[in-house]
């Protein structure tokens, strides 16, 4: 799969804050269980309510995170969405929809447990991301 990411560097992938401070070997495995997706202004890229198992990391572009049709947030590069799926928590909570054409890395959540089972430290990174935001939701 690295081919999808031929053009993307570790640098870019050090840019989220999930993967700052990781090996060059952790950011390879990175590229290798992950994938290279665009998206286009308006696209919802995840919908509340819908099923979800895999994360999603903005590489380039901007979107909003919707809730009842209200924009609760905006992200940008480096940010990361659908966290919780990765956690246990299968259903999404909030539309993201593109506001600007994207290209986004999309790692499943099988893929993730494969990874951090060699960098421990992502999980705990996805667990704090994600308590942040529990709390800004609640």
């Amino acid at each position: 799969m690295s081919g999808f990411f031929s053009g993307v560097t570790n640098e870019q992938l050090a840019n989220a804050a999930l993967f700052e401070g990781l090996e060059d070997e952790a950011l390879e495995k990175v590229k290798e269980c992950s994938f290279f997706i665009g998206a286009h202004p308006g696209l919802h890229i995840v919908r509340a309510g819908s099923t979800g198992f895999e994360l999603y990391i903005i590489l380039s572009g901007t979107a909003d995170v919707r809730r009842d049709g209200e924009t609760v947030a905006t992200l940008g590069k480096g940010d990361l969405f659908g966290e919780m799926a990765l956690l246990g928590g299968h259903t999404r909570n909030a539309d993201v929809v593109a506001t600007s054409v994207m290209s986004l890395l999309s790692m499943s959540a099988a893929d993730f447990r494969r990874i951090a089972s060699d960098v421990p430290d992502l999980e705990s990174r996805v667990r704090e991301i994600a308590e942040g935001r529990r709390a800004t939701t609640s």
